[in-house]
């Protein structure tokens, strides 16, 4: 019986893990037909340029609704606002609509082709030393659709914070720059000072987070690995006698409920303080802009679009900590994946050399496009 053998320690360092991958996985956008996931990254790309600039109008809406509201305005100018914010939230969600269609697609063409091409070289490999080992049909199945998913979620998620954080670190600075005011008896008048504490704030997160992140990778790691061998148990159980298979899955069971525990914890601590960073950051940027209100230096709807902007660009400079239980998962499934590919496995260009057998079934399969692995109805 062969069970799952782990992967690299995620305690160490793994120089050049995303380098690596694209190794691996990178063909699919090189290959013949890459124009499709070329197409559908642009696509994506202009999507989320689309909705930055739709939060930018709704900062921007913001600010005006309180202004009015502060001025008392007639309810005609209160009917305006509604009548903006119908279309920016049509716009939203039609936006969000397209980029989840698209992510899915694309994620599932991605899937496509790393699949064909570990399952293509398992197939030529068969009979060998190396075949059956590391548990390639399990991680074939599991690891490369995790791997290539978060990849395109991760991707697509950085682009847009990118983007949000482009564009808001300009409205940030813009809106610090107003007269300066008195404050327990000093004048404050520091240039982009909004922007700054926005990045002290965000910087002592991304440090806090890291720390309590690490255990989180290990454990994920470990997890993956004793499904797989619990996994590999059933699969051999029906054909084994006596009471040995039993024993050993109460063993895999209890291997995968101590890897379970150790996640659990880790992502727990994580949370705790990811939940109270962020709700640290949904009140702070109204105590830092409240004193420019009181002074009369500003309005009401500058403290509004200010405290969002705010927000906006604490986020995004915080999303290595918002996203760090995926690119833990992420990164546990890739090491997964070069681990089956160093255990041995041809490449698909040898396949005929390994299997010769195999070369008039294989070989067809091994130079199919990359728009190939991308159905019609992968959206639906």
């Amino acid at each position: 019986m062969q069970y799952a053998t782990p992967g690299p320690d995620p305690r160490r360092p793994a120089p050049g893990l995303v380098r690596a991958f694209l190794g691996l996985a990178g063909g699919y956008w090189r290959g013949p037909g890459c124009a499709t996931p070329w197409g559908l990254a642009l696509g994506l790309l202009t999507l989320n340029a689309l909705e930055v600039a739709l939060l930018l109008r709704l900062n921007r809406w913001n600010r005006d609704l309180f202004d009015a509201l502060e001025r008392h305005a007639e309810l005609a100018v209160l009917a305006g606002c509604g009548a903006v914010l119908a279309l920016l939230a049509a716009g939203f969600g039609l936006a969000s609509y397209l980029n989840m269609l698209a992510r899915r697609r694309l994620a599932l063409g991605w899937r496509g082709w790393l699949t064909a091409r570990l399952t293509l070289a398992w197939l030529a490999g068969e009979g060998t030393p190396e075949a059956g080992h590391a548990n390639a049909d399990g991680r074939i199945a599991e690891d490369a659709r995790i791997a290539t998913e978060e990849a395109v979620e991760l991707a697509c998620s950085l682009s847009q914070g990118l983007m949000r954080l482009a564009c808001f670190v300009g409205v940030l600075w813009a809106l610090s720059a107003h007269p300066a005011y008195d404050l327990a008896g000093f004048q404050v008048a520091l240039p982009g000072y909004l922007l700054w504490f926005a990045m002290l704030y965000a910087g002592f997160g991304i440090c806090i987070a890291s720390l309590l992140s690490r255990p989180l990778v290990y454990s994920t790691e470990q997890r993956q690995t004793s499904e797989a061998e619990y996994r590999v148990a059933l699969v051999t159980a029906r054909d084994a006698t006596g009471g040995a298979p039993a024993k050993r899955l109460a063993g895999l069971f209890g291997d995968i409920a101590r890897a379970f525990g150790r996640q659990t914890r880790a992502a727990a601590r994580l949370q705790l303080f990811g939940v109270g960073n962020l709700r640290l950051g949904t009140g702070l940027p109204f105590l830092l802009a409240t004193p420019a209100y009181l002074a009369g230096v500003v309005t009401l709807g500058w403290v509004i679009q200010a405290a969002q902007a705010f927000q906006e660009v604490a986020g995004a400079l915080n999303w290595p900590v918002d996203n760090m239980p995926r690119i833990a998962t992420w990164r546990a499934s890739a090491q997964r994946v070069l681990a089956l590919h160093r255990a041995g496995f041809a490449a698909v260009a040898s396949v005929p050399a390994l299997a010769p057998g195999f070369a008039p079934i294989l070989a067809p399969l091994a130079s199919v496009p990359a728009s190939a692995y991308m159905p019609a109805s992968a959206a639906e």
